[in-house]
């Protein structure tokens, strides 16, 4: 049991911290025949695509910012005013209300812009984390399947979990940068501070590192 643990540990490790030039020539150098044998086992979409669950988010942003947006117009007294003034004046109503609009542009805030993007950051990562869950699970199954059959190769095992590892994870920092650029993209066009950036690249790092502790700390037990 114990030299089991320490075998599997030392996948985790790998997958996870890496081993030089030496790991990177054994291990990272991707195979062909790996990702095809990972893409068959999990699907491809399982390394590569987002797109479903961002498109949810981005539906569900694009919906809550339309709600925001028609309780801010709804709240405003002079929006009402204007309303009830349509049956004295067209001329006086549309000028309240290009008033109105004039206003809301000028309220976009730094939070304002955070809040759209922050949903898009959450989901990334608990759909990243939860596949590197169903990774784990699956290499500590097979390694526990190869063994009992006689057919355990501890090396090319770590290699096929190391390479799936950094397939999705370099299909995940994609994501997240892609939409962190635009998040600092969008508060620079709107001259907004873009201190938030620095943060957000930081808690990425450290929600990947507290991920690491938590599998390892998995196997230990």
């Amino acid at each position: 049991m114990r030299k089991k643990i320490i075998i599997i540990i030392s996948i985790m490790l790998l997958l996870l911290a890496g081993v030089g030039v030496w790991g990177y020539n054994n291990f990272f150098k991707s195979d062909p025949e790996i990702q095809q044998q990972l893409n068959n086992q999990f699907g491809e979409d399982f390394f590569k695509s987002f797109n479903d669950e961002i498109t949810d988010v981005n539906s569900s942003a694009s919906n809550e910012q339309q709600t925001n947006g028609m309780n801010l117009a709804g709240d405003a007294p002079s929006s009402e005013l204007a309303t009830e003034k349509v049956q004295q004046g067209n001329a006086i109503s549309d000028t309240a209300a290009d008033g109105n609009q004039g206003i809301l542009d000028k309220e976009i805030t730094k939070e304002q812009v955070i809040s759209k993007y922050q949903p898009k950051f959450n989901n990334l990562q608990n759909v990243a984390l939860g596949r590197l869950d169903t990774l784990y699970t699956a290499a500590a199954k097979e390694y526990e399947q190869l063994r009992k059959a006689g057919t355990l190769n501890r090396s090319a095992l770590a290699q096929k979990y190391i390479q799936a590892g950094t397939m999705l994870e370099a299909n995940v920092d994609n994501q997240f940068y892609s939409t962190l650029n635009a998040l600092q993209a969008e508060l620079e066009a709107n001259n907004l501070p873009t201190d938030v950036i620095a943060s957000t690249k930081a808690a990425y790092e450290q929600a990947k590192s507290n991920k690491r502790a938590q599998l390892l700390s998995k196997v230990r037990n």
